[in-house]
């Protein structure tokens, strides 16, 4: 049979979570549709289209799979042998086979973000610029070390398909994945975008315009509940509409090669969900998010089950729950049980760490940050980092199983308690590093419990700097770095439009400093804690300091370096690829009126860099109440200007 679910919010924050369920059944196929409506048009629960995003990812794995079954491209062999163009400035590259790109074991520094993501707009540069952005770029570490989720390798993917095929990825997916599963409203940007059927989004309340990844391969499809359930269901065991069963088994193993390291598999985030597995069932799964948009897709292949889950609000980690609510479902009906698994017990603490640990102590690296490890008077472990120059302190006591569990309240005067949900970190040196491991928990008492476990910092030493390059990165200490390079559609400008610079130990964030104006990550921890690295470059252009990430691409300017907004001003000139700033002074109860051209946006902010309008929502019109202290940013294509009126 076939349901439709569908749950919607009167809040803003979840605006709508759609969510279908796909089962082959001897009866036949039952359809039950929920009627809703937007302001367009009457449609069904079906026709919501929503951006998928990473759950694309499993789409770009399909067509090069596909392309393999022909035997027309070899899973092991160099990406350079279909992208000869491809090109880095690490000659490891050549070892990238594109096996690596689909278990994101590739060594990629991970996302090139610059020019993806837009607001109701559509540009192609970040494909057609891929192989230019990568060609200056490094390797992290060694392809086939480890896996660490990896955008960039999908969107390799995307490219493989088209130069193996000869057709735009577009048309391959509609060619050969869309119209055999019978899927109409699937698709990139470039032919299914700006439907009526699109599913709002909200941020702060507001509605803004629907947001458009242009990372085909890694994020870039649209699709509905229904058809992306549609989808899973193609690798249903015995399923050959798209794949032989030799290319779906390789898909769903685990290419983990050891404990704690992201089992993924080729393009699926999970391969053998723990608490499905538990009943003897393998499930695997692919989530998704964008700032605004969420997706999740879980296929029981043997027991022919696929549900699709797409959202607006919250996080891909509640379109994950639902979904697994749903496969509980639909397992049940075919007398499957899945148990939930049980809210951990408290674990049984010591009040002394033992001697070993001491050579634990000293600095530690994460995705993003760098830790201070300490036992004090060896009673307990504190972990400090530096947040918006503040020291935040976590503290941990050792358990009688040799992990360390997170505590909350005053641990040295004996008045902590364990801090739920349970964290639970220990040492492991491997390869001749030493890591902390974590595992977490998370659920509630309906839906059940789940432990996650992975790596999450990696051992390093200080990292002391001459004289002058401690001068040069002590003066960026705490500065804001404000994007100046994005397109005025882009959604960077809507709460990603910073990067604080914070210095300690010779570190910048989790960046080892390498002199006066650059910073490398040299973070090697073999989990997706790695994903998503950049070196970064400081550059000067006519006296004002920009901050470069080299492998996420943009240009951000100093806060130094940005002029006040003062009441002469009446109109801003726009130019293309160089959003202007400016500090907001003054009367801050005073009002201004814009006059803004096509293909501009105009962005406030509070004192905190939080939005507090912007022109690109649907209801904020044209006038805005400067808050105090906040900021403006004006941007545009060369030759236009907004207009003024104080």
């Amino acid at each position: 049979m076939k349901k439709f679910f569908l749950i919607s919010s009167a809040t803003a924050t979840a605006a709508m979570i759609l969510a279908a369920l796909l089962m082959q059944s001897a009866g036949g196929v039952r359809a039950a549709e929920t009627e809703i409506k937007t302001e367009n048009k009457p449609h069904t629960a079906a026709d919501t289209l929503s951006s998928v995003a990473s759950v694309s990812k499993i789409f770009s794995v399909t067509a090069v799979m596909q392309l393999a079954d022909q035997g027309k491209v070899d899973l092991d062999a160099p990406v350079t042998d279909y992208l000869p163009d491809f090109t880095m400035a690490d000659s490891r590259y050549k070892k990238i086979t594109v096996r690596m790109l689909m278990n994101h074991s590739s060594g990629l520094m991970g996302s090139h973000y610059a020019d993806t993501l837009f607001y109701a707009d559509r540009s192609m540069s970040a494909h057609n610029n891929l192989l230019d952005n990568l060609r200056s770029e490094r390797l992290k570490t060694e392809p086939g070390a480890f896996g660490c989720y990896c955008n960039d390798g999908f969107d390799l993917l995307a490219l493989i398909a088209e130069r193996v095929s000869g057709e735009s990825y577009t048309d391959y997916l509609e060619n050969h994945i869309c119209k055999p599963l019978g899927m109409e409203q699937t698709g990139t940007v470039l032919n299914a975008f700006m439907t009526d059927e699109q599913m709002k989004i909200f941020s702060n309340g507001t509605e803004f315009p629907a947001e458009f990844d242009m990372g085909f391969g890694g994020g870039g499809l649209l699709s509905t509940a229904p058809e992306l359930a549609k989808f899973g269901s193609a690798f249903f065991t015995g399923n050959k509409s798209l794949l032989s069963e030799k290319s779906k088994n390789e898909m769903k193993q685990n290419y983990a090669k050891a404990d704690y390291e992201d089992a993924c598999g080729l393009g699926w985030d999970t391969v053998n969900d723990a608490v499905f597995a538990d009943a003897g069932v393998q499930v695997v799964s692919k989530g998704g998010d964008l700032l605004h948009q969420h997706a999740e897709l879980y296929v029981a292949p043997d027991e022919k089950i696929s549900i699709g889950v797409t959202c607006a609000g919250g996080s891909s980690s509640a379109a994950k729950q639902l979904a697994a609510a749903l496969m509980e479902i639909a397992l049940d009906e075919q007398g499957i049980t899945v148990q939930h698994q049980s809210k951990p017990e408290p674990k049984e603490t010591l009040d002394t760490v033992p001697d070993v640990y001491q050579q634990y102590e000293g600095l530690y690296l994460t995705g993003s940050e760098l830790l201070r490890l300490s036992f004090p008077e060896q009673k307990y472990m504190e972990l400090q980092t530096i947040q918006d120059g503040k020291i935040l302190k976590r503290n941990y006591l050792y358990t009688k199983d040799g992990w360390f569990v997170r505590v909350e309240g005053n641990v040295a005067a004996g008045k902590a308690v364990q801090a739920s949900p349970q964290e639970l970190y220990r040492f492991q040196e491997r390869d001749g590093e030493v890591y902390v491991i974590m595992e977490q928990w998370s659920g509630d008492e309906n839906l059940g419990y789940e432990k996650s476990s992975s790596y999450a910092a990696q051992k390093t030493e200080p990292n002391p700097l001459s004289n002058s390059v401690q001068k040069a990165w002590d003066a960026r200490n705490g500065k804001h770095y404000y994007i100046v390079s994005e397109r005025y559609s882009s959604a960077s400008y809507n709460g990603q439009q910073q990067e604080t610079c914070t210095v300690s130990e010779g570190y910048a964030g989790n960046l080892k400093i390498k002199d006066a104006a650059h910073a490398e990550t040299i973070i090697r921890i073999p989990s997706s804690a790695s994903r998503d690295q950049s070196d970064i470059e400081f550059i000067t252009e006519n006296g004002i300091e920009y901050l470069c990430p080299t492998a996420r691409g943009g240009k951000y300017i100093s806060e130094d370096a940005i002029p006040d907004f003062t009441e002469e001003i009446s109109e801003v000139p726009l130019t293309t690829g160089s959003a202007s700033w400016y500090n907001i002074k003054g009367d801050p109860f005073r009002t201004i009126t814009l006059e803004i051209p096509a293909h501009a946006a105009v962005y406030a902010y509070d004192s905190r860099d939080r939005v507090v309008y912007s022109s690109i929502a649907k209801a904020y019109g044209n006038t805005v109440s400067l808050p105090e202290n906040g900021k403006l940013v004006f941007v545009g294509e060369t030759g236009s200007a907004v207009t003024v009126r104080q």
